[in-house]
């Protein structure tokens, strides 16, 4: 009986080999999953204050911003548009197309205003209810330059701006003392990077993200006389 040509290599062999495709394989999954899919995020300083505290670890998700850009309320990781060794995380406010406006009401207390049309007068929009900031919120309450920024020159009621298309208006929820579009103004679609989504330390505040999320008030001018009722 004729034999066939050329020999098999031992068993053993066969089987590291295999074996070490597998570890190969495995750890290409992990880093294309670690590289395009999640990442975790080490929360640095108090502008997220009180859902995000500082030194809080967080895992983010980045598969969702290869179909669409983030909601409004999504806490998000991005690579702010001025210099800075360190990406921020903020929340996502305003989205593209929208105007805002950024005023105090009568008591000196910040309130966000939105309108997906452009205003027609400068107490038109919705006022945006946020039941996550940190208590009250009486710095930079003027806002928006072209650019979304606050500026002292603003008369007193603020004024609208509208969002650019593929950019976003991008708030800490510690008003008082966050560095965010108030600053540096728009924040542009390529610059945001992740959407966190779970924290998973310390243990013991264990929670999916965002905690909670915004919402908008009624109409025109009925908003002004619940002011005094919201955050």
């Amino acid at each position: 009986m004729a034999e066939a040509a050329g020999r098999r290599p031992p068993s053993g062999r066969r089987s590291l080999v295999g074996d070490l495709l597998e570890v190969v394989a495995l750890a290409a999954v992990i880093y294309l999953v670690i590289a395009f899919a999640v990442q975790p995020v080490h929360v640095e300083g108090t502008s997220m204050y009180p859902g995000l505290h500082n030194n809080d670890l967080l895992i983010t998700e980045k598969v969702s911003l290869y179909f669409a850009g983030p909601s409004r309320g999504q806490i998000v990781i991005i690579n702010p548009p001025i210099a800075s060794p360190n990406d921020f995380i903020k929340r996502v406010i305003g989205l593209p197309g929208e105007w805002v406006r950024i005023a105090p009401g009568s008591n000196g207390v910040g309130h966000v205003y939105i309108s997906s049309t452009r205003p027609t007068s400068a107490t038109g929009g919705r006022q945006l209810v946020e039941p996550y900031i940190n208590g009250v919120w009486t710095q930079e309450v003027l806002c928006c330059t072209d650019a979304g920024t606050a500026s002292p020159d603003l008369p007193a009621t603020g004024r609208w701006a509208q969002v650019p298309k593929d950019e976003y208006f991008v708030l800490g929820d510690n008003r008082n003392v966050s560095e965010d579009s108030r600053t540096f103004g728009w924040e542009p679609r390529k610059g945001v990077q992740a959407i966190a989504v779970f924290r998973f330390w310390p243990p013991t505040r264990l929670a999916g993200l965002p905690l909670q999320t915004p919402s908008l008030g009624p109409l025109g001018a009925a908003i002004w006389g619940a002011e005094r009722l919201l955050p």
